[in-house]
């Protein structure tokens, strides 16, 4: 069976997330041959945001679309990049905001549209995503569809999935930063992941220094979100199966590396 190959990668958690998937990339893309990468980059500019040189590099490494989430606009100084940038996304369901949710992108092997929503339950409210969706799907071109799902219920996540089952090709979660093990083919042809995981520090909780997340969770006092910048590092990610004449996904294979 013809298929074209996706992969997507869990959010990448500061510098040490970068290199991470700079190094992984050249692996994955001689053991998966991906067609399309897509990875949420909304933490890798020390937790909030990503700089616009990490972004030329994951570019330059083969990744074709960055998409975000809550913390991609917190860093004023680089939200003119998303006006600049195309490829790098933020939720489509802001009301107001610079750049864009959703693009198209056009290879030989076929055509990828990827849509970036963003939550609402635990989370700050925005518009809403089921209905962002609905008004997007509406005029996208023919082609493959993948969603990154940034949010934090799991609930909200599964009934994405299902509302939208058949009518994109994938719906993947971002933002727990722990990789789930609930992959599954829904009836309608769509491949859905929970949350893909993360592309940081492996000793870490949730990509953050372990002393500041326990200095919050044992005070409730605020504390820096501080990320390391050195030691062992865990990249996770889907990889994605899904016929260019059916846009129906026909395999899911996670992947986790530790480096």
């Amino acid at each position: 069976m013809n298929t074209i190959t996706i992969f997507f990668g869990g959010d990448i958690c500061g510098s040490i997330g970068v290199n991470a998937a700079l190094h992984i990339l050249p692996q994955l893309l001689r053991e998966e041959a991906p067609d399309f990468i897509v990875i949420n980059g909304e933490n890798a500019a020390h937790g909030s945001g990503i700089e616009p040189e990490q972004a030329e590099q994951l570019f330059a490494a083969g990744v074709d679309i960055i998409t975000g989430g809550n913390h991609s606009l917190e860093r004023f100084d680089f939200r003119e990049y998303f006006e600049k940038e195309p490829r790098l996304l933020r939720p489509a369901n802001y009301p107001r905001a610079p750049g864009s949710g959703i693009i198209t992108v056009r290879k030989a092997c076929g055509t990828l549209t990827v849509l970036n929503l963003q939550g609402r339950e635990n989370m700050r409210p925005i518009d809403c995503p089921f209905q962002a969706a609905d008004r997007l799907l509406a005029d996208i071109p023919d082609g493959i569809t993948l969603i990154d799902f940034h949010a934090e219920s799991v609930q909200e996540k599964e009934a994405l999935a299902y509302y939208l089952d058949g009518r994109v090709s994938c719906v993947f979660g971002s933002h727990t930063h722990t990789q789930t093990a609930d992959e599954r083919i829904l009836s309608g042809g769509t491949g859905y992941l929970t949350d893909a995981g993360m592309i940081g520090a492996l000793h870490s909780i949730i990509g953050s220094s372990i002393e500041a997340s326990l200095i919050r969770s044992l005070t409730l006092v605020p504390q820096p979100f501080t990320l390391p910048e050195t030691g062992d590092t865990i990249f996770c990610g889907i990889i994605a199966r899904v016929s260019p004449e059916t846009k129906r996904t026909y395999s899911l294979k996670r992947i986790r590396k530790i480096v």
